[in-house]
């Protein structure tokens, strides 16, 4: 056995392995003489049959567990659970101290912020301000060329009514001048068509200036209406030019915010890792850390009972461990034993073999299960090279996750062969030894054991059939029972 039985746990378990043994046809030796007061109470040694078992301590833990640790280093700032309380999946279980995270995060919101302001500003290059400016000028420079239009337009009417009155003017007298036959040689000289003759000349003249100046002002007007179309042209151009996107420069604006943004959710995603929260519904099993401690947020490295994700610390403390989980989430929906045995009894111990369960705390329990895994290499505890089993129960009544149990493999069955009871047998300094009651008083006699059943163990040499030995509630030693 990987450790020496207690007398009490002996006195205990014996009672139910008695009645186990005699469910499986085991015939038990009992006592040769009932113990009264003073009165040793003995048992006869005997020939019988009976189950060999490798008996061992368990412990009940879930099957299924989640091994929590932080995904970055740092300081622990708050543990928010105890150990043996029920959580939520999502349930935040403790913090790291994030100040530098949250600074990393405000810095790439501001970086954000300003590649946002400076794509808006490559979009819309044109300030309000700037705009309007604009916008008044080509209002302006419209309003000079309707004006001007209108101004070139009144001139060339009134020019073209002063023509239209030159021309009627010039009209009458010549009408005049040709009714008083002026255009005949003897009437030519006369004074009254002398006087015709020089109006017509004055009134062709004066035609010619008002259509000379009629064509001047057409020319001048049409020069004024050009310019003032050419202003309000460049006022558009200019309005147009300064209201239009660089492509070039809202794609670099655009780069600059993708980026922005990348650094955003990437900072925000280390924040999140600074909160350590549950994946799933459980009960907290173990907390290996405490508030101020250093994290340093590697990943879990340990080493698991077989076929489960428990942690081997949760069956044996005393293995050695690279990294325990911060923290252990179980889900004892399932619940399994672990228990660790010696190297040497690696022959015996076999995948799918039945196993018996009792505990010292319950004496009513009595289950049963197999061996589901073995570890498929040894494994030092406190020094002794062991494998660690796993036993899958047919029933988990009575049984709750972290409770301590006896395990009885049972390896093979032997026929009439010496026996004893296991409680009458005690060691010193690793070597079995009985008291052989000689009618008067005991004499403490080494012997040699065989095979271990759950309550009797083969006695190969030093004592004989008939021969009586103390049981242990007798016997007076610390420890009782086989090594």
């Amino acid at each position: 056995m990987s450790s020496n039985l207690t007398r009490a746990f002996v006195v205990v378990v014996a009672i139910a392995l008695i009645l186990i043994a005699v469910t499986l046809g085991i015939k038990v030796v009992l006592p040769a003489t009932a113990s009264s007061s003073g009165s040793p109470q003995l048992a006869t040694a005997a020939y019988n049959s009976f189950q060999v078992a490798v008996n061992e301590s368990g412990s009940v833990v879930p099957a299924s567990v989640e091994n929590l640790n932080f995904a970055v280093g740092g300081t622990i700032a708050s543990i928010g659970v105890n150990v043996g309380q029920r959580v939520s999946m999502g349930t935040t279980l403790a913090t790291l101290q994030n100040g530098a995270a949250m600074s990393a995060v405000a810095q790439a919101e501001a970086n954000l912020s300003a590649a946002q302001a400076k794509l808006s500003a490559a979009q819309n290059p044109l300030t309000p301000a700037e705009s309007t400016s604009l916008e008044t000028v080509l209002s302006n420079s419209e309003q000079v060329l309707s004006q001007t239009v209108a101004s070139v337009q009144q001139t060339a009417s009134i020019d073209a009514q002063n023509v239209q009155s030159d021309e009627t003017a010039l009209q009458s007298v010549q009408s005049e001048f040709n009714s008083a036959n002026c255009s005949s040689s003897a009437n030519s000289s006369s004074t009254l068509c002398q006087s015709y003759s020089t109006q017509m000349d004055q009134d062709q003249r004066q035609l010619t200036l008002d259509q000379e100046r009629s064509q001047s002002d057409a020319a001048a007007g049409s020069l004024r209406e050009s310019e003032a179309q050419g202003q309000v042209n460049a006022a558009q151009a200019a309005l147009s030019a300064a209201s239009t996107p660089n492509p070039s420069l809202i794609s670099e604006a655009q780069a600059q915010v993708n980026s922005a943004n990348g650094a955003l959710q990437q900072a925000q995603s280390r924040l999140v890792e600074y909160s350590l929260t549950s994946p799933v519904k459980g009960i907290v099993l173990s907390i290996n850390g405490q508030v101020g401690e250093n994290v340093t947020g590697a990943p879990t490295a340990t080493q698991t009972l077989p076929g489960t994700t428990t942690p081997l610390s949760s069956v044996a403390p005393n293995v050695a461990v690279s990294q325990l989980p911060f923290i252990v989430i179980g889900q004892p929906s399932r619940l399994v034993v672990g228990f660790s045995f010696p190297s040497a009894n690696i022959g015996q111990v076999q995948v799918g073999q039945k196993v018996l369960i009792t505990s010292q705390s319950v004496s009513q329990l009595n289950l049963s299960g197999k061996i589901m895994a073995i570890s498929g290499a040894p494994i030092n505890v406190s020094g002794v090279p062991s494998y660690f089993a796993t036993v899958a129960m047919d029933s988990s009544k009575g049984l709750s996750w972290g409770m301590s149990v006896g395990v009885s493999v049972l390896v093979s069955k032997v026929t009439s062969v010496l026996a004893i009871p296991i409680s009458a047998v005690f060691t010193v300094g690793g070597v079995p030894r009985v008291n052989v009651w000689n009618g008067k008083s005991a004499v403490e006699t080494t012997v040699t054991l065989g095979a271990q059943g759950l309550t009797l163990v083969q006695v190969t040499s030093g004592l004989a059939k008939g021969q009586q030995v103390e049981l242990a509630s007798n016997q007076g030693f610390a420890q009782a029972g086989l090594p």
